[in-house]
């Protein structure tokens, strides 16, 4: 079947709104009406999805509220290494953190896989996530594994995590200093914004952050591995406990934007109100989606994320 060129020009036209990770489809806009169509329209999601793979990108997705979420094939000039974090100037030593970072946002927002099935809000925050990947870390200390392969380079990782500070005070400025995992947990995590795969909520605090649509269907697309299941495994049994203790009543809703869920404010001290489904017991202010495989520039700094998140499509941001 002929396709008209017209309906080519709106399927590319379509891709590259799922490249802008600033742009959001509505109702009224033009990115609204083609998603709309790729989501009810066979020929031309067909169509959409022929001009993406010709540029060596996936749909993996076309969420409401989001948009077109996309991944790469191997070797797509849109592939993001984790070397790109820092414009390409990452010490070996802080890819395997930030690789582990990434890992653990995906374990603790979720730690079944049935949880990438739904669409709850996700949040985390710099200092709850940087306890829970130091939590986890003997267990992944433990995988077994050539130091070459996922699992190794996850060891690794761990041992880099464990012999660096949680947390460094900058000199005049509030928040952690360059060198400590809770920077590196917050450069992460900035880094999945300027993706579109999380965005800051500072309503609950300037170390909070929820996960998006685009890290959902990214993780799900790929999550699998000894270290991911690791983390997870401390991410469930963490869970539990806490749904033993007493919960605080719930408190109002923060205004949400539009498209998004609501979140709720904070209920306690010290602790962030969230739906019963989203993450857990959010630390106050003290702050991932996508991300994805995110291959290290070197075998030498290989980043343990690689095979749970696929590289991240991306261009020049808005």
């Amino acid at each position: 079947m002929t396709v008209p060129i017209e309906d080519v020009w709106s399927a590319a036209e379509l891709v590259a709104f799922g490249l802008r990770t600033g742009a959001r489809p509505t109702d009224g806009n033009t990115y609204g009406q083609l998603l709309e169509r790729y989501r009810t329209n066979t020929a031309f999601r067909d169509a959409v999805d022929t001009v993406a793979g010709g540029l060596g990108l996936v749909v993996l997705g076309a969420p409401a509220r989001t948009g077109l979420v996309l991944s790469t094939q191997p070797g797509s000039v849109f592939a993001l290494r984790m070397a790109d974090l820092r414009g390409g100037s990452m010490a070996a030593d802080d890819k395997l953190i930030a690789g582990l970072v990434v890992l653990g946002i995906a374990a603790y927002a979720f730690p079944h896989d049935v949880d990438l099935d739904g669409t709850d809000v996700k949040i985390v925050e710099v200092a709850a996530l940087d306890r829970f990947v130091r939590d986890a870390i003997e267990r992944v200390l433990a995988l077994a594994g050539d130091p070459d392969t996922v699992d190794g380079q996850a060891r690794k990782a761990a041992e880099v995590y464990r012999r660096t500070a949680a947390f460094k005070p900058k000199d005049r400025l509030p928040g952690p200093a360059r060198g400590c995992t809770q920077f590196a947990v917050l450069e992460v995590l900035g880094w999945l914004v300027e993706r579109g795969a999380a965005r800051q909520l500072p309503q609950m605090g300037a170390m909070s952050f929820q996960l998006t649509d685009r890290f959902r269907l990214l993780v799900a697309d790929v999550a699998g591995g000894e270290a991911l299941e690791a983390l997870r495994t401390v991410r469930r049994g963490a869970a539990s406990t806490a749904s033993a203790a007493p919960v605080a009543p719930a408190a109002p809703a923060a205004p949400a934007a539009p498209g998004e869920a609501a979140v709720p404010a904070a209920a306690v001290p010290g602790e962030a109100a969230v739906p019963a489904a989203a993450v857990g017991p959010v630390a106050a202010a003290a702050p991932v989606a996508a991300v994805g495989p995110v291959a290290a520039a070197a075998p030498a700094a290989a980043v343990p994320v690689a095979a749970v998140v696929p590289e991240m499509s991306t261009v020049e941001g808005d």
